[in-house]
């Protein structure tokens, strides 16, 4: 075993010794001293202020000082589409939005083993554009996918990679906007926004809606601010082909506490940029429109694969952020991974108190929560006033549901099926 992976396995376990002391500070109260509690809590809600202002002071920074990068001059970019059984008239639509878009482009489009017959339209669009499509006999997944492009089919002379999900549609300024920042030598990756085409759809999609803008717009772009995105998103992200090239056997090989691993790709390329000490920025203007499943069942399936893949990475984040990223290390030990299980004690004691005393939690507790989650994403008022209702409903879904998604996530982060991909009807 490698130095890294015995310094992801001792994180692993230090999770499980986390939620475990969480869950004993709750029990405290009633086996020795309430004080152990009120100390908990308090140290608690004190880390929750302490990163909102982190955030707020980063996004004031970028308010006040926004990035500017060198414009595009005609470089080259790849653009790869791995497709897997989504509807022939959608991977269609997703090609001509790249054949569309400003740039100079290679297009390369792999089949992961559809068995929808969409192999006869990309045959078909390919004859008629001139675009590069490759087929795999069987399902290998993204990983494969990507390697295969990017060590047999890229033109040598390419200076960007875009890759985007088979689902995604582009605006006509995407390509050029997120590819603007790898003109600079100290940034590797780039990543650019998500709309959602079916926003409108029902109240979860709504919700959905303000939880993308949530992770865009202040937490991705707060990390850009120190360079330090942690992931960059499958509907739309930009790499030096260099850099690209340096890590992608790596990327395919990935293994995590001895098994292979088979989702969650985009953040672990995103690892593998930072690890070599490169920048990653969110570009703003660089706009792609996607679906979100439009259930809860799709979406919770989604969201199972994405904490398991958060878990996994930010502890990979930790094995070697401290040498080169120090603030990205401080964010994601002292919040992102560990804050969801230390929080684990609280989230039962407000089970309790809703059994043993509803009152007080209608009336004191319940009030309070909303006005603090307020002040924690007060950007949506002030920045996306019509997102308002979509926020309520995802402060309720995640204490309800999401929230307990990171558990079962921290006891199956080894498990490698893939969870959300259905073969869908041909169109």
């Amino acid at each position: 075993m490698s130095g890294r992976d015995r310094a992801q396995a001792a994180i692993y376990g230090a999770l499980f010794a986390i939620l475990g002391a969480s869950a004993l500070l709750f029990l405290s109260q009633y086996g020795s001293s309430l004080r152990f509690w009120e100390s908990f809590t308090f140290g608690y809600l004190l880390l929750l202020v302490v990163y909102t202002w982190w955030l707020f002071g980063l996004l004031l920074v970028h308010d006040l000082r926004p990035r500017a990068y060198p414009t595009y001059d005609g470089e080259k970019i790849a653009v790869i589409i791995p497709c897997f059984n989504e509807s022939p008239n959608l991977v269609e639509e997703s090609i001509r939005t790249v054949l569309a878009a400003e740039g100079e482009k290679q297009v390369i489009v792999i089949d992961d083993g559809s068995t929808n017959g969409v192999q006869e339209r990309l045959l078909d669009v390919a004859a008629e554009t001139g675009i590069t499509v490759a087929f795999f006999g069987r399902n290998r997944g993204k990983r494969e996918a990507l390697h295969l492009a990017v060590t047999h089919l890229l033109d040598e002379d390419v200076d960007f990679v875009v890759t985007i999900d088979s689902d995604t549609l582009l605006e006509p300024e995407a390509l050029v906007r997120v590819v603007e920042p790898l003109k600079s030598a100290a940034i590797g990756a780039a990543t650019g926004n998500v709309l959602l085409l079916n926003e409108r759809q029902n109240l979860l999609t709504r919700m959905i809606g303000t939880y993308y803008w949530i992770g865009l717009n202040i937490n991705k772009q707060a990390q850009s601010v120190i360079r330090s995105v942690v992931c960059c998103s499958g509907c739309i992200a930009a790499y030096r082909a260099s850099v690209l090239r340096e890590v992608i056997d790596e990327f395919a090989e990935q293994r995590f506490l001895g098994e292979p691993c088979t989702h969650s790709e985009d953040r672990h390329l995103t690892n593998l940029v930072l690890r070599r000490n490169y920048d990653v920025v969110y570009v703003e203007e660089a706009v792609s429109w996607t679906e979100t499943p439009a259930t809860v069942r799709g979406f919770l399936r989604q969201q199972r694969r994405w904490k398991r893949g958060y878990i996994r990475e930010s502890i990979y984040t930790l094995s070697y952020a401290w040498r080169n990223k120090r603030r990205l290390f401080v964010q994601i030990l002292f919040w992102d991974l560990t804050a969801p299980f230390l929080s684990f004690g609280l989230r039962i004691g407000l089970i309790v108190t809703a059994v043993r005393a509803p009152g007080l939690l209608v009336t004191v507790i319940l009030p309070s929560w909303i006005v603090l989650m307020l002040v924690r994403y007060v950007f949506v008022p002030l920045r996306a006033r019509d997102k308002l209702l979509g926020l309520f409903l995802y402060m309720l879904f995640y204490e309800g549901c999401l929230y307990w998604l990171n558990l079962w996530a921290l006891f199956t982060v080894k498990n490698r099926s893939w969870v959300t991909r259905q073969v869908v009807a041909q169109g």
